[in-house]
């Protein structure tokens, strides 16, 4: 005789059968972040829930923060405060800590991350000085330094590393030469450059760096960070906070002390500690020459297409590439057929929006997934065959 079903509590219902979902068809990622990750990065994201007010993850912290500063070379220069939320989160965060109205921020701005850099200091109510160069030009040092020696009651001045927008590498070194030389402070917006590019943040007078886990560090998209020069992190701690949750003195106080103030991304920390121990095991200098290769290689086969760059060669960054998408095509089809074929590109912005592409070479990207998006590319971008003539 079989035993009655056991009754679910009132207001419960069963659970409808699971489906097996089909497995997803990999996608190669040629954007700039998210990117492709390991299988050793996935697994720490697969790692069992950790509750971030135990000390394992206070120790996990620690060494996140640790290994940042090791694989980058920074010593006991710079400290870092780990920031939950894309590298727009810690940028805010460190605009906010760098500025101190009613001393000005001077922008240096040749591209869409420049510009953003303008809106969260007008968003802040920050004092702003504007220096502008078209999109596809590096800025013009004569016109920064004639600025910093008009604008005296500017105390911050800001830049982009690596302009995304257009792929552009921007001359970090020199305009850190000049902020040094006025004396004023310098932020550096890297989080696309750092891993990818040789920066040194002391030579180049940096007092605040941002950047990304999920860019050419190789980890989960999702967390940022800011490093701050020691002297510069000293000031902040003693700031009155103008925000509750991006206030970069709170976090390193509280990071210091192993106590988050919010809950933090815990599994995103866990991946990129699996990330800084691949990165570490690389080296920065392993993978920048790694990376140029990449691009080396890649805007060979893009001249062999001839398709044509939007930038100079020589003011490329090794991280990525903008095309001019070919006449004989919209950017909407050249995107949709390549995805069609596996791979993720990226459209342009800004002004250049539907007129470029961009294509990536970030993250733990094969030779055969290079070599499978060249042939892919020849295919998608073939001129179309000339009707024939019919009379």
């Amino acid at each position: 005789m079989e035993k009655p079903q056991a009754k679910l509590p009132a207001g419960d219902a069963a659970p409808a059968p699971v489906e097996r979902a089909a497995r997803p068809k990999r996608q190669v990622l040629l954007c700039p972040g998210p990117v492709m990750t390991s299988l050793h990065v996935k697994a720490a994201l697969a790692r069992p829930d950790a509750c971030h007010r135990e000390p394992e993850f206070s120790e996990l912290l620690s060494m996140v923060r640790a290994k940042l500063l090791h694989a980058l070379g920074l010593g006991g220069r710079y400290t870092a405060a780990v920031v939950n939320g894309s590298g727009t989160a810690a940028l805010e965060s460190a605009v906010l800590a760098a500025c101190e109205p009613p001393r000005k921020l001077l922008v240096i701005n040749n591209g869409v991350y420049g510009s953003r850099i303008a809106r969260i200091a007008k968003i802040h109510g920050i004092p702003l000085v504007e220096i502008r160069s078209p999109i596809t030009e590096r800025p013009d040092l004569n016109r920064v330094s004639a600025a910093l020696k008009r604008a005296r009651d500017v105390g911050t001045v800001a830049m982009v590393h690596h302009e995304t927008s257009t792929g552009i590498l921007n001359p970090v070194e020199e305009v850190g030469a000049l902020a040094e030389k006025y004396r004023r402070r310098f932020l550096v917006d890297a989080i696309s450059s750092l891993g990818a590019e040789k920066l040194d943040l002391a030579k180049a007078h940096v007092d605040f760096c941002v950047g990304s886990a999920g860019k050419a560090l190789h980890g989960a998209p999702g967390l940022a960070f800011v490093l701050a020069a020691q002297e510069e992190s000293a000031r902040v701690l003693k700031l009155k906070p103008r925000s509750l949750y991006l206030d970069l003195g709170t976090m390193l106080q509280a990071q210091d002390a192993g106590d988050p103030p919010f809950t933090p991304a815990v599994p995103l920390i866990a991946a990129f500690h699996a990330a800084l121990d691949e990165l570490i095991r690389e080296g920065v200098k392993g993978r920048t020459i790694k990376y140029r290769q990449r691009a080396l290689f890649l805007r060979s086969g893009f001249k062999k297409l001839g398709l044509a760059f939007v930038l100079d060669e020589k003011i490329m960054s090794n991280s990525l590439t903008s095309l001019w998408v070919p006449k004989w095509l919209t950017y909407q089809q050249l995107h949709d057929r390549l995805k069609r074929a596996g791979y993720v590109i990226y459209a342009g912005q800004s002004e250049l929006k539907g007129k470029i592409f961009r294509v990536a070479h970030m993250g733990g990207l094969l030779q055969s997934d290079l070599d499978g998006f060249l042939k892919s590319l020849k295919v998608v971008t073939a001129p179309p065959v000339a009707a024939a003539n019919t009379k």
